[in-house]
């Protein structure tokens, strides 16, 4: 620091250099960053998965599985259960499985929770899950497994689960003879998909409705209760006690002790090609690494093919351009699938409570997710086949001694056996966030160079008056009263800026319902309206907040602390959810290095209005929309160009929808970040864009 406060630091050689090369380094760690994820891909540069935690003793057991023509018989009695009396209702045949479990001698149990819609007017959801307790015959119940499934009716739009509830009940009857378990075993059957689950979960490690969420405190910003500061006790404010828990977890009447670990079963039919592995779980977190290859290996065991995105294990690709291809498909899928942080099964709600969990999702040839290459000549998997692998699998955990804790629980795989650990795919992010300080440091270098000339100016014209006189006159910069204290006092209002639009949904929805609109029109059209406004007004903040005119070093100043906390911001949730934190930097990286101070009289016109058109189109409501268009026109490439604009916007609206009860509901902070971080730093960017200033003194 004290050679960036030298005054004479301005004739240093790397200060110079700097200047001369800031924006090809930027450039160059743009696509840097971009060749390094790309190359990840590569075989050369990503590991072969192995086992970390030696006490799994993966397929070290002699498989004893004889349960199939059991789980065949389940499944044809739940068939028919539910053609003769479920057929036009989509409720849980609770009687029938709580009549199976008893039958199998398990501990059962039913739970009832409740869901107030958080988006809704008044709208109320039950729900009912049934789990079996199988206890441990030789230990205390102190450490448990969970194997779920989730029910879905006959008429759900969804594949049904039948076949993985069959076989969850198949394999409880082939394990409650057995004497070689150190874990109970939880057998979960959860309504309403993930719903359910987050319902149990909670119920099962204690939480209840009155437990504080992230928007009990919505509409204060001191904490709920504070005499004369609580919004919330004001009349006009009083939707904002609507905020509170809306699931009501409800009580469970029995239990089992710490969960290890969970599997969740998502079979339709007993014969399947092949089993899709799924690990992404609620806001990008992910399963130890250990469970993950476990499962992979066992598939393999069990003489059952498996798949992980793009990623097949029955291919052998001797090309490596092709290999290299499939590992960046398979990583780009990865990605995709954790930007928006909501889990693929309901195994990712059971991570933020420190259980790892993966889903087994059973495929056939005709599959909606699309047919792999050569899945017809794959050999059918049958229920003995499934129940040897899931007997493996757990028979495995059974043998944990402790908690998972050793290998990764931050990686990208590429492959069903190939994985790129935190320290190989965080230089890209890295690369991205040294393009922004590189340009901060630049702007500070030369607003520090520009403050010694003013004041070298000033001892000159102080020792010679008269020659001075008259070009002081001419070249008198503006007098401006802003100070760090306005600057901090700008950037304070645009953050609280978007603290409301994250707090706004609610409201948005309360006005549509008094025009009989649906919460997702009202919500959206209001953030079209919100951003509209902001588009307009944040512009003036700046000159609100000055008494005079802002200079070039103060909004200068501005810019710094905006590249400062848009680098921090994309490490910060880079380190959490990795895909996440780099398409934040790779979006907004390009507009960082672009963006400059704009001065009264400057040319480049044309270019300044290029800079604003690239900024508004990269404001987060216009790239969910924009994006949601171009990938309807990826699904539907025969739609014309209007009607492909249509869907997209409806595909915007519902996933904004998602968002907002996601984070209402499971905790996603996808909308949170969006609003109350993103929202604000692209704020300021469009007010440095807006704002011209007068030129400093040289």
């Amino acid at each position: 620091m004290g050679l960036l406060s030298d005054p004479e630091y301005g004739s240093v050689k790397w200060v110079k250099l700097l200047k001369k090369v800031h924006g090809p380094i930027g450039f160059l760690c743009f696509i840097g960053a971009l060749v390094w994820f790309v190359m990840l891909g590569n075989k050369e540069f990503n590991n072969e998965t192995y086992f970390s935690e030696n006490a799994l003793l993966p397929g070290l057991v002699t498989n004893e599985f004889n349960a199939e023509h059991a789980g065949r018989d389940f499944f044809n009695e739940l068939t028919l259960e539910l053609e003769d009396k479920y057929a036009d209702s989509e409720e849980i045949p609770v009687p029938w499985l709580v009549a199976k479990m008893f039958q199998l001698h398990l501990e059962v149990y039913t739970h009832n929770f409740t869901l107030n819609y958080p988006m809704g007017q008044g709208q109320v959801y039950t729900g009912t899950n049934v789990y079996g307790i199988l206890r441990a015959a030789r230990t205390p119940s102190l450490e448990a497994i969970v194997l779920t499934a989730p029910f879905r009716p006959l008429g759900s739009h969804q594949k049904e689960t039948t076949a993985g509830i069959a076989l969850m009940l198949a394999f409880a009857q082939f394990a409650r003879p057995q004497k070689y378990w150190a874990k109970d075993i939880i057998f979960l059957i959860t309504e309403h998909e993930q719903l359910g689950m987050q319902a149990w979960l909670e119920a099962y490690h204690g939480l209840n409705s009155d437990a504080e969420t992230f928007y009990t405190s919505l509409g204060s910003f001191w904490k709920p209760g504070t005499p004369k500061l609580d919004f919330g006790n004001m009349a006009m404010f009083d939707w904002v006690k609507e905020h509170q828990k809306c699931l009501n977890p409800g009580k469970l009447k029995g239990r089992s002790g710490s969960i290890q670990a969970a599997i969740n079963l998502e079979f339709h039919t007993p014969k399947i090609k092949y089993i899709e592995v799924k690990v992404e779980g609620l806001n990008g977190q992910l399963p130890n690494l250990d469970l993950v290859n476990l499962v992979h290996k066992l598939c393999v065991k069990s003489g059952i093919h498996h798949s992980y995105k793009n990623s097949y294990s029955w291919i052998r690709n001797r090309n490596k351009y092709d290999e290299w291809t499939n590992g960046i498909l398979t990583m780009l899928g990865m990605v995709s699938a954790q930007i928006a942080g909501v889990p693929n099964g309901n195994h990712g709600l059971f991570h933020r409570f420190g259980i790892e969990a993966v889903t087994l999702e059973g495929r056939d040839a005709h599959d909606p997710a699309g047919a792999p290459p050569k899945v017809h000549a794959l050999t059918s998997a049958n229920f003995y086949r499934l129940g040897i692998a899931l007997e493996s699998i757990l028979r495995s955990l059974n043998n944990l001694l402790e908690s998972f804790h050793q290998s990764y629980f931050f990686y990208l795989l590429a492959a069903t056996n190939r994985f790129i650990s935190i320290g190989q795919y965080m230089p890209s992010l890295c690369l991205l966030c040294v393009a922004m300080i590189v340009r901060a440091l630049f702007l500070w270098v030369t607003i520090q160079e520009e403050d010694d000339t003013v004041k070298h100016t000033r001892k000159t014209s102080d020792a010679v008056p008269g020659e001075q006189e008259s070009k002081e006159a001419k070249k008198k910069p503006a007098d401006s009263s802003m100070s760090i204290v306005n600057i901090g006092a700008n950037y304070i209002l645009v953050h609280l800026i978007g603290y409301g639009v994250m707090n706004s949904p609610l409201l948005f929805s309360k006005i549509g319902a008094m025009y009989e609109q649906p919460s997702e029109i009202s919500v959206y059209y209001g953030l079209i309206a919100t951003s509209v406004i902001l588009v307009l007004v944040t512009p003036f903040l700046p000159r609100v907040l000055s008494k005079g005119r802002i200079t070039y070093e103060e909004m200068s100043l501005v810019n710094i602390l905006l590249l400062i906390e848009l680098a921090t911001v994309c490490l910060t949730v880079g380190m959490h959810n990795f895909p996440l934190g780099l398409t934040i930097a790779v979006l907004y990286t390009p507009l960082a290095l672009v963006v400059g101070v704009q001065t009264r009289g400057g040319k480049g016109r044309f270019s300044l209005f290029l800079k604003r058109i690239f900024c508004l189109l990269l404001s987060p409501l216009c790239v969910i929309t924009l994006g949601m268009i171009l990938y309807s026109r990826f699904l539907f490439p025969e739609e014309d160009l209007l009607n492909m604009a249509g869907r997209g916007r409806d595909a915007a609206m519902q996933a904004i929808m998602f968002s907002i009860v996601d984070s209402l509901i499971y905790g996603n902070w996808l909308y949170n970040v969006t609003s109350a971080v993103i929202l604000p730093i692209w704020i300021i960017f469009w007010q440095i864009l807006c704002n011209r200033v007068e030129e400093q003194l040289v």
